[in-house]
C-alpha cells in the first residue's frame, strides 16, 4: 500500500548513513494508553476525557516490584510504563535490570536512552516539598530523572541523554537519537518524554505568562482560541539502524529519515516574529526529501495566538502554491508539555502504518489562511513533524511511511 522507496532511498542527510528505522511506540495522554484508540479519537475529532491512571495502575504497567516502584516518582513511573509498552511492542529482549541494582546486570553498550521533561522533576518536587527528603527524593528531582531510570531498567549501556526543551524537548530527543543511529554511533535508542499534570503553582505561573487558557473558547487554530489545555501525558519511541533491526528479524512501523534542530536565538517565552529559523529548518526538510513530496505536516499547534500565528505563516511561506495536508493533534489530546512532541510523532508513525490521514483540523482561524487542500488519493508516505518549546528550540522530524526492507 505504501511506496517500497520511501525507506529504501535515504534522504540527502542520510545518504551513505544507517537507515533508520522505527520499530516500536508507546503512549499516554491522560488515561488513554492505546495508540489505536488515540488514533480513533483522532479521526473522529474526540477530545481525550480528564482522567488520569491511578500510580498503582502505572506501576503495574511498568512492570516494577514494589520495592522499585516506591522509589520513583510520577513522572518517571510514566516513562517507565510508556517504555515497556514501546519496548515490548518492537520486540526486544525481555530482560529487566531492578532500579536498584539488586540483580545480576543487563547492558546494551550499543543502545542508547534519549529522555526528557519540561517539568516533571519540579513538579515532583513542589509536590513533595512539605515531605522530609527521603534517601531516594534526589533520585525522582535530579534533572537526568527519567533517564537514569529508564536506562538502568532496560540496560541501555549507549548513552543516556537527558534533554529539556520546554515544549520542544520529545522533537528534540527523536531527531538527536535518529542522527546519533544514522551516523553510525549507536545501533538502537530509546526516546522517552514525560510530564505529569502541572501542580498549582505551575499551572498559575503559565496562566500568568498568558499561556495557559483560562476559559476554554476554543482550542489550537480555532478562531477565539486563548492559550493551551495542559495534560498529563508520555511517549515512547524505539530507533534502530536497519542492520540491527533486521539482524533479530525485526519490522519497521515507520522510517526516521532525517531531522533538524536549531535555536531561535530570540526571546526566553516568545517566538522569533517572523519566523525565519522554523522557515530554514522546513526548507532543509523539503530539500532532503528532493523529488519526494512532503504528504503531511504535523504541526506544533498548542492554541497559543502567538506560536500558532508564527507556525501558520512560516507554512504559508514554505509552501505558496498549495500546503500539505495538515494535522493539529493537540486539538483532541491538549498540550503534554515537553513530551507534546513526541505524543505527536507516535501519531503521525501511527497514521503512516495505517496508510490514513487525520482529518483537516476545522474550524480554523480564517485569520491563520490555511485553505484545506484536495485530499490527497494516495496513502501518505512523507511527513514533517514540527516541535518548538519556550526558549527558542525548534525542531522538525522527517518521518516515512515503511513500505519495503531499506538496505542493510
Amino acid at each position: 500500500m505504501t511506496d517500497p522507496e520511501t525507506l529504501a532511498a535515504p534522504s540527502p542527510m542520510t545518504r551513505d548513513r544507517e537507515p533508520v528505522w522505527i520499530t516500536g511506540t508507546g503512549i499516554l495522554v491522560q488515561g488513554e494508553s492505546h495508540v489505536d484508540s488515540l488514533w480513533n479519537r483522532v479521526r473522529e475529532d474526540v477530545p481525550v476525557p480528564e482522567s488520569l491512571l491511578e500510580r498503582k495502575e502505572l506501576e503495574t504497567r511498568a512492570g516494577l516490584d514494589s520495592g522499585d516502584a516506591r522509589i520513583v516518582g510520577r513522572h518517571q513511573l510514566l516513562a517507565l510504563a510508556v517504555a515497556e509498552s514501546a519496548w515490548r511492542n518492537a520486540g526486544l529482549d525481555p530482560q529487566r535490570n531492578r532500579l536498584r541494582g539488586q540483580s545480576s546486570k543487563i547492558r546494551r553498550p550499543r543502545m542508547g536512552c534519549f529522555s526528557g521533561t519540561s517539568t516533571g522533576e519540579l513538579a515532583c518536587l513542589l509536590e513533595e516539598i512539605d515531605q522530609r527528603p527521603l534517601p531516594y527524593s534526589l533520585g525522582r528531582w535530579r534533572g537526568n530523572s527519567i533517564g537514569a531510570g529508564v536506562s538502568i531498567r532496560f540496560g541501555l549501556g549507549g548513552g543516556d541523554y537527558s534533554l529539556n526543551a520546554a515544549s520542544a524537548t520529545g522533537a528534540q530527543a527523536l531527531q538527536l537519537a535518529g542522527s546519533l543511529i544514522a551516523a553510525g554511533v549507536l545501533d538502537a535508542a530509546v526516546v522517552v518524554v514525560a510530564d505529569p499534570v502541572p501542580p498549582r503553582l505551575l499551572r498559575e505561573a503559565m496562566t500568568t505568562n498568558g499561556s495557559v487558557s483560562e476559559q476554554r473558547i476554543g482550542g489550537p487554530l480555532q478562531p477565539g482560541r486563548d492559550g493551551m489545555s495542559p495534560v498529563e501525558g508520555a511517549a515512547c519511541i524505539v530507533l534502530e539502524s536497519a542492520a540491527h533491526a533486521i539482524g533479530r528479524g525485526a519490522t519497521p512501523l515507520a522510517g526516521w529519515l532525517g531531522g533538524d534542530q536549531a535555536s531561535e536565538a530570540y526571546h526566553l517565552l516568545a517566538p522569533e516574529p517572523d519566523g525565519s529559523t522554523l522557515v530554514e529548518l522546513i526548507q532543509r526538510g523539503q530539500d532532503r526529501l528532493g523529488t519526494r513530496p512532503v504528504d503531511w505536516i504535523s504541526l506544533h499547534a498548542t492554541g497559543t495566538r502567538a506560536f500558532d500565528e508564527v507556525e501558520a505563516a512560516c507554512i504559508r511561506r514554505c509552501f505558496p502554491e498549495r500546503l500539505p495536508w495538515l494535522s493539529a493533534f493537540k486539538r483532541v489530546t491538549g498540550h503534554a508539555l515537553g513530551a507534546s512532541g513526541l505524543i505527536d510523532a507516535v501519531l503521525v508513525v501511527e497514521g503512516l502504518r495505517r496508510g490514513e490521514l487525520p482529518p483537516w483540523p476545522h474550524p480554523i482561524d480564517p485569520e491563520l489562511k490555511l485553505q484545506a487542500p484536495e485530499p490527497p488519493q494516495r496513502p501518505p508516505r512523507t511527513a514533517i513533524q514540527i516541535g518548538q518549546g519556550m526558549g527558542g528550540v525548534v525542531v522538525v522530524n522527517l518521518l516515512g511511511a515503511a513500505g519495503g526492507m531499506p538496505p542493510a
